[in-house]
């Protein structure tokens, strides 16, 4: 799962440009579908979605896909693992389509996407799947129902980092993926996920959230005046 992650960053990496020379960035998906000469912007804003979330999710839950690993027949540890990624995956699809089908937000819309981000730090939704976090889910030894419990693991899990870090993942979508602030979001995404006691600092990260959405609208506002 780890190098699986780490190709979802090289192919981040190489497919939005951000780090080619004499070039602008691809940016956004449909940046890329023009840079590649493929005219299916659907497809590879969610190609591009399911690249983040390998690259960025999948390295949060070592800790719950090791607890499986150990807790199902070694003959089968690969597969429940798989299963579980299956699941875990399948959870982020949804939103991942529905963003794939919004087009280039103006930087208002963005400014309020960012602002809608930092307010959902402070929610009592967040707090409650911070602490699900680490939770972790009976799974079976072998057979049909080790099939089913692992995909269901997943599914739970899945749905459980969905409200921890949705909004944050929405917000890097929608703002083109610069590359700086997809690496501090997944650095801060990480933290809370896999560091004890996450909520000492949400208001900090609620606090950059809302700082960054003000200076955007900000920023817009004198543009157009």
């Amino acid at each position: 799962m780890l190098a699986l992650a780490l190709a979802g960053w090289v192919w981040l990496a190489v497919g939005l440009g951000w780090f080619s020379v004499g070039s602008a960035p691809a940016g956004h998906h449909h940046g890329l579908a023009e840079a590649s000469g493929v005219h299916h912007p659907i497809d590879d804003g969610l190609l591009i979605w399911l690249a983040m979330i390998v690259a960025m999710m999948l390295p949060t839950a070592v800790p719950h896909l090791r607890y499986l690993g150990f807790n199902t027949a070694r003959s089968r540890r690969q597969r429940s693992i798989a299963l579980f990624g299956l699941g875990y995956l399948a959870v982020w699809l949804v939103p991942g389509l529905a963003l794939s089908l919004v087009g280039t937000p103006t930087p208002a819309v963005l400014a309020v996407v960012v602002l809608a981000a930092g307010g959902w730090e402070l929610t009592s939704i967040k707090r409650r799947a911070l602490r699900r976090c680490c939770r972790t889910w009976p799974v079976g030894y072998t057979g049909s129902s080790a099939d089913a419990a692992a995909v269901e693991y997943g599914l739970r899990h899945g749905m459980t980092c969905l409200l921890v870090t949705g909004p944050t993942m929405a917000a890097s979508m929608l703002a083109g993926h610069p590359w700086w602030a997809t690496v501090v979001a997944a650095i801060v995404m990480a933290a809370q996920k896999l560091l004890t006691q996450p909520e000492r600092w949400r208001a900090a990260v609620a606090i950059g959230w809302l700082a960054s959405g003000v200076a955007l609208l900000g920023t817009t506002l004198l543009a157009r005046g």
